[in-house]
């Protein structure tokens, strides 16, 4: 959820700065957002339920996905949907979001304690998915979904405030 907030925030610092409107947005009817909500509280509660933040995480992709699909006209909807799925695949397939030892090495982070990681190794399934991409300016590591997730609401949030 970080990077889809956060490429929503850069869409509306960058549409802002290049003329956007953000009476444009009053036009914006999103269908099923309170599932959208749910989702999105579902996955930032995630880290402080304990032995149910996995649960909480995977249901929160799955309600933002829906969500996201089923605003699928909406210009970056569609990619916001995409990320959700693939962090949810892989999410579920390997019982939490692996994340490569090497990368958070680098990064100089702890082991993450929010109950959603697990280590990356050998028996990952879809390790191309995980959270792999370390992005040193800002000193994190991300997954492939984290990604699509940042551009599909960058989009979302830029092209709002530029339709004319």
């Amino acid at each position: 959820m970080p990077m889809l907030v956060s490429g929503l925030l850069a869409g509306f610092i960058v549409g802002v700065a290049s003329g956007g409107d953000w009476r444009h947005l009053q036009r914006l009817d999103l269908k099923l957002w309170p599932v959208l909500l749910a989702g999105a509280v579902a996955r930032v509660g995630a880290p402080f339920l304990g032995g149910f933040a996995l649960a909480s995480s995977i249901a929160g992709l799955a309600l933002v996905a829906l969500a996201a699909f089923a605003n699928r006209a909406v210009a970056g909807a569609l990619l916001i949907a995409v990320g959700s799925l693939l962090n949810l695949g892989v999410i579920s397939i390997n019982g939490g979001m692996p994340i490569d030892p090497g990368a958070l090495a680098a990064s100089g982070k702890p082991w993450p304690t929010d109950g959603l990681h697990v280590l990356l190794g050998p028996e990952t399934r879809l390790p191309f998915l995980a959270d792999v991409l370390l992005a040193p300016v800002i000193n994190n590591i991300y997954s492939v979904g984290d990604v699509v997730l940042a551009v599909g609401g960058f989009w979302m949030a830029f092209r709002l405030l530029k339709h004319r």
